[in-house]
């Protein structure tokens, strides 16, 4: 349940906080503070960075065979990704500054295929990838942060399914009450939002560096992901060697 109420927090929080850290942080070619109209492209990339990695991890759903399997896991990140570039291209919003995200998507790639399918080591190695972006973000600045950032969308796609998959696992005919219970738990998008607008102000941690708090939740999610993994093997449940018993 902690899993789930820190995982939909940081997420909500990221993206919610990423228009004030633009106003603040990033300045146009003249020097002026970075126009509010165009912050909209990037907020939409990081929701489209969840999409982008819920594509590539749709792949395993279709029973495709392994050599296609990975070709696919390369082309439905940048599928998805055109489709983000289209839509605003649409809109008449300026695209030329996403180009370079083609080469983001590659680390999320890396990570997916490092995974194996593997619902506790995804979880880790994307906590792990976020946390690095989230100190990318907050130690560069201008753009770089901003990608950085924005990246973290990449990063969560997929930890929702990995969480809720390990948290039912071997629940047997509690399933459906423990499944009531991580839903109970989505209000942590409220929360850990508010609680990341409030330490960003000046007088406390300010907008750049109130992005620990994300570090703080995929910290506990990567501890999350380590320690489930032992209760499970412990079961009987052992992903690795994908053995499914003790009640899964």
């Amino acid at each position: 349940m902690l899993g789930i109420f820190v995982y939909v927090g940081v997420e909500v929080s990221t993206a919610s906080n990423l228009p004030e850290f633009m106003k603040q942080h990033v300045a146009t070619a003249d020097g002026l503070p970075f126009p509010t109209e165009n912050i909209a492209p990037f907020v939409s990339l990081y929701w489209a960075s969840l999409m982008i990695g819920r594509w590539t991890s749709s792949v395993g759903a279709f029973g495709v065979k392994p050599g296609l399997k990975k070709i696919l896991n390369f082309v439905m990140p940048y599928l998805a990704f055109g489709v983000f570039l289209i839509v605003n291209k649409i809109a008449k919003h300026d695209i030329t500054p996403f180009y370079i995200y083609v080469f983001v998507i590659i680390f999320m790639i890396v990570g997916t295929l490092l995974s194996r399918g593997n619902p506790a080591r995804q979880l880790l190695i994307f906590s792990g990838m976020a946390i690095v972006a989230l100190f990318i973000g907050m130690l560069a600045h201008g753009m770089t942060s901003v990608f950085a950032f924005i990246s973290v969308g990449l990063f969560c796609s997929t930890l929702w399914p990995c969480i809720f998959t390990l948290a039912i696992a071997g629940l047997g005919k509690h399933t459906n009450e423990g499944a009531s219970f991580l839903i109970m738990m989505i209000f942590g998008g409220g929360v850990i939002s508010l609680l990341q607008g409030w330490l960003a102000g000046n007088h406390y941690l300010g907008i750049q560096w109130s992005y620990l708090v994300g570090v703080a939740c995929f910290s506990y999610l990567a501890f999350y992901a380590v320690k489930v993994k032992a209760v499970l093997k412990s079961q009987g449940i052992d992903y690795d060697a994908l053995q499914q018993s003790g009640g899964h």
